[in-house]
């Protein structure tokens, strides 16, 4: 009965997240209606909501993404988002490998329509190595993916690592493989035969100084992934730290080329997405519901002591939340509280953590919701059927890796 009735609130957040285009408002409503089918009363939803909205992990969660958000849309604004790629082709010496490198690197903005930011800078690369629309718009959203299995500030990351209490460095090593097949793959099937004409030879001091502008005009996000893994500080304060530097790195600027200084402070809070936090407090609400549910837990339990394989469970949970929500966090948010309890160690743990991560990452991916998907395919004008038989193998190939990974660590 809990089952049908997660069901039918997740159909409800399907239906109110198409006519809104708000899944965070979507996810609270799907949620209170969730918690009143389950017969709770008025005043647990309201304690529930209060109890989100004060609990110390969805604050970090908020002000990381709030930081993530206004980082982006500075170098945007700021213009270091073109000049770092003029310099990473430069120093690439390869049009192909900088076609793969570009849409990762605008993917770690986190804007929202950050991938139709790349779309532009793919079209240029693609149209100079001779690609179809089809592959460009294929190109963009694969090699901008592929970082999300290892980005540590990508919000189903930071998320995953927070809800599965992991050590960052050993979840993102075990997901490594993932992000790895699929740039390899990605290369080899639509980058790999396609001949170019080789870049104007530079000197070797040249070289070096395009190196360190790349560098340069990377250093805010590097800084902010830096400031988590080296100095071991939260992640909303190593993101403030990237703020700080990339507003240092205008003052530099402007002191040394004399251009047009920007007011970095009136451009911040245009770069806040009320919805992208609405989306983030949505998800933890959600989850929140879901874990006091004890019929659920109670369902799933009997689930797994009947012998229902848990990969299974997982595999098919994932399709259900993230398909339908087109995100990964959601999956992330009510599999990770219902799951990772049952692990016996740790290792088991960041396991199970992975399995539900690729799923549910698989699933968004491959939704016609997929938003980085419709406005890539939008600006290219390709159907979402050709775009489906570019996937047919790298998606499989991706997630045959993980159940590799998966099997590996069971035995050893």
């Amino acid at each position: 009965m809990i089952i049908l009735k997660l069901i039918v609130a997740m159909v409800l957040i399907l239906y109110l997240s198409n006519k809104t285009k708000n899944i965070g408002l979507s996810l609270i409503i799907g949620g209170s209606f969730l918690a009143l089918l389950s017969m709770k009363s008025f005043e647990e939803i309201f304690h529930t909501l209060i109890m989100t909205s004060t609990e110390p992990l969805t604050i970090e969660l908020l002000l990381a993404i709030l930081f993530i958000s206004i980082l982006g849309y500075l170098m945007d604004q700021l213009g270091y988002m073109n000049r770092m790629i003029e310099g990473l082709e430069n120093v690439l010496r390869s049009v192909k490998l900088t076609i793969l490198l570009t849409p990762a690197i605008v993917g770690t903005l986190l804007v929202t329509g950050g991938a139709l930011m790349s779309c532009p800078m793919v079209e240029t690369l693609g149209d100079r190595i001779g690609l179809s629309n089809e592959k460009k718009a294929t190109v963009n959203l694969i090699f901008r993916h592929g970082l999300y299995f290892i980005y540590p500030l990508s919000p189903p990351m930071i998320l995953a690592i927070k809800l599965g209490g992991f050590d960052p460095w050993a979840f993102i090593r075990l997901m490594l493989p993932m992000s790895i097949a699929m740039y390899f793959v990605g290369y080899f099937i639509f980058l790999k035969d396609i001949e170019v004409e080789a870049l104007p030879k530079i000197t070797v001091k040249e070289y070096f100084k395009n190196l360190v502008k790349f560098l340069y005009f990377t250093s805010p996000i590097i800084l902010s992934v830096l400031g988590v893994f080296v100095l071991g500080i939260k992640f909303h304060y190593s993101l403030a730290l990237g703020i700080l530097w990339l507003v240092g790195i205008q003052e530099i600027d402007l002191l040394m080329n004399k251009g047009e200084r920007k007011n970095v402070l009136k451009l911040i809070p245009k770069g806040i997405s009320i919805k992208m936090l609405l989306a983030i407090f949505g998800i933890m609400y959600f989850k929140n519901i879901v874990g006091s549910l004890d019929a659920l837990n109670a369902t799933l339990n009997s689930f797994i002591n009947s012998g229902f394989p848990i990969e299974v469970i997982i595999f098919l949970s994932a399709a259900l939340i993230s398909y339908t929500l087109a995100s990964t966090q959601p999956g992330i948010a009510i599999l990770f509280p219902l799951i990772l309890p049952l692990a016996s160690t740790m290792d088991m743990k960041l396991l199970y953590g992975m399995f539900i991560y690729v799923s549910a990452f698989m699933f968004y991916y491959a939704s016609p919701l997929h938003m980085c998907q419709v406005l890539t395919l939008e600006y290219f004008d390709v159907s979402i059927k050709k775009l489906y038989k570019n996937y047919k193998v790298i998606l499989p190939v991706v997630y045959v890796v993980m159940i590799a990974m998966y099997m590996v660590n069971i035995v050893l």
